[in-house]
């Protein structure tokens, strides 16, 4: 079978990340033939050599050949081939970045995270996704939805900076998705910004024409109704783009549009609140300034909510703390919400069809010898399962065990 070879940024690392989402975590988790190498490699340091960065490649492709040589799983020495000859070319990544690298017989994902990933290489039967997992979760992560005069836009933002995703996942204007004879887009921000008598004063000024309907006659009532839908088939892009279990989204846009599009929105993401301005014109830099504190706040909130409510799961006998219990729950489809701590590692073995498990370890890098990480491997199963798997800082964790599953 060919490789389906798929890589962030091309085979050569661009300043701009690929956005992981909750898809490409569904990818990653789908059953497929072994042995799986996942190997999570840092940049070297904020001004080192690029050799520095590629010595750390080869030393993470050294180690994960000599696990494949251990485990019983096998594989065929070129497995990794592939990963050597696209890597060889690379510049370095940026600093403060983890590249992280999915290999399996056919199968090729490379991703650059901009969240602080402790150096790992795993080999197993599956891939080592709860780094992902709490990167797609993680305080640091947030969406900026950019609604205004310039077209909407969406921006990912961790704790350093936001940028643009491209290439755009929302319809950028209403004219795109509606299909209306619209002569500017910019209707309904202005409307937002002071209504008719400003648009009107700004053709005058500048011998435009005011954004509005042509051809259609229509009033307010049905320019609000296009907006609202309009605002709806954004919402519902954005939703698909997401996933389920997205980070907080903060909406930037005039004060108007606020209100009306939280009243039409399905997302459970959305901020409490937002950036009320035309945020078109600003720099990445004012963006993330305004939106960060909102995103923290609303992202610490969420963990406060879920620790609530592991309290009261606990107190009323659907809680369980103890490690073997937690795997057979998860393989059972009984755990609504995983809490596990985000340092704490367990190796072993499970069974993935009863959810029996032997620590072999406690702590430590893959010892290999056919073990895996197991609160990894309940993860994984728990979100097969439809549940939801949150990983928490080791002092926010409600519990000594590093896991705490909350029953459905």
């Amino acid at each position: 079978m060919a490789d389906s070879i798929r890589v962030a940024d091309g085979d050569d690392w661009s300043p701009e990340p690929r956005n992981l989402t909750e898809r490409d975590l569904r990818e990653l988790l789908e059953d497929r033939p072994g042995p799986a190498v996942t190997m999570f490699v840092a940049s070297a340091g904020p001004a080192p050599d690029p050799a520095h960065d590629r010595l750390r490649l080869r030393a993470a492709i050294e180690r994960a050949n000599k696990l494949l040589v251990e485990s019983s799983a096998g594989g065929d020495g070129d497995l990794l081939q592939p990963v050597t000859e696209l890597l060889a070319g690379s510049r370095r990544w940026p600093p403060g970045e983890v590249l992280a690298v999915f290999r399996s017989p056919g199968f090729l994902r490379v991703y650059r995270l901009s969240q602080e990933i402790p150096p790992l290489v795993v080999v197993g039967p599956t891939f080592h996704t709860r780094p992902l997992i709490r990167h797609l979760q993680s305080p640091s992560r947030f969406w900026v939805l950019e609604l205004a005069q310039g077209g909407v836009r969406l921006w990912e933002g961790d704790a350093g900076r936001v940028r643009k995703v491209e290439p755009n996942p929302l319809p950028p204007d209403l004219q795109q998705a509606l299909g209306l004879d619209f002569e500017r887009y910019d209707t309904f921000v202005q409307r937002g910004s002071g209504g008719r008598d400003r648009a009107t004063a700004r053709r005058s000024q500048q011998g435009g024409s005011v954004g509005a309907f042509s051809g259609h006659g229509v009033g307010d009532d049905d320019r609000d109704a296009s907006v609202d839908r309009f605002f709806s088939i954004v919402d519902g892009a954005l939703a698909d783009y997401l996933g389920p279990e997205a980070d907080p989204v903060v909406i930037g846009a005039v004060s108007e549009h606020h209100g009306r599009y939280r009243s039409i929105s399905g997302l459970d993401s959305l901020a409490p609140s937002g950036i009320e301005a035309s945020i078109s014109s600003w720099a990445p830099q004012r963006i993330h300034e305004a939106a960060w504190p909102i995103a923290l706040e609303t992202a610490d909130a969420r963990i406060a909510k879920m620790l609530d409510l592991w309290e009261r799961a606990y107190g009323s006998g659907k809680g369980e703390t103890d490690l073997a219990g937690v795997a057979r729950l998860a393989v059972a489809g009984r755990i609504r919400t995983l809490l596990i701590e985000q340092d704490r590692r367990f190796w072993g073995t499970i069974d993935r069809q009863t959810g029996e498990i032997e620590v072999s370890q406690v702590g430590g890098e893959d010892p290999a010898a056919d073990a895996v990480e197991l609160l990894d491997e309940i993860s994984e199963l728990v979100v097969l399962r439809g549940g939801a798997t949150l990983v928490l800082p080791n002092d926010r964790m409600p519990t000594p065990t590093g896991v705490a599953g909350i029953l459905r």
